[in-house]
């Protein structure tokens, strides 16, 4: 297996091996949206950094671009288009997805994130309503969680 490429969670993301710097870009493009709002605050970098970055098992050095990354001068355009040669199905829904999830890990999806996730689904060719259910996914999901922990 090539140095470059990270495999992970297969049955997850429906992948076995992308290259690292995809995921660079991604973290980046995650920074982005959810930095929408003014701040990336700590328990949406923690979701990035620590819960996504384990999953995916993300390379220290990416982890460490991504805490350094200059959300606030980051151009959302310009990482997708850098990104524009992924050819894996549900990409541009699968960023929003997670995108959603890291904005609502300090429990406030915010407005501004809200915003920047529909700007990044049109910029993406995501429909409205692909959104609308990528959102209630995210949605039911920490319902689910929220319940899982209540009962047990």
């Amino acid at each position: 297996m090539s140095a470059d490429l990270v495999k992970f969670a297969p049955t997850f993301y429906g992948l076995s091996l992308v290259p690292e710097e995809i995921w660079r870009e991604y973290g980046y493009a995650l920074l982005c949206i959810a930095g929408a709002d003014g701040e990336v605050s700590d328990p949406e970098l923690e979701w990035l950094t620590v819960d996504l970055a384990g999953f995916l098992k993300v390379d220290e050095e990416i982890i460490a671009d991504w805490e350094d990354f200059d959300f606030d001068n980051g151009d959302l355009e310009e990482i997708f288009f850098s990104l524009r040669h992924i050819t894996f199905a549900n990409f541009n829904k699968l960023i929003l997805y997670d995108a959603i999830r890291m904005c609502g890990a300090d429990g406030d999806y915010a407005e501004e994130e809200k915003s920047q996730v529909s700007d990044a689904a049109k910029i993406l060719q995501v429909s409205k309503e692909a959104l609308v259910s990528i959102e209630a996914l995210v949605d039911l999901e920490q319902a689910s969680d929220k319940l899982r922990f209540t009962v047990l």
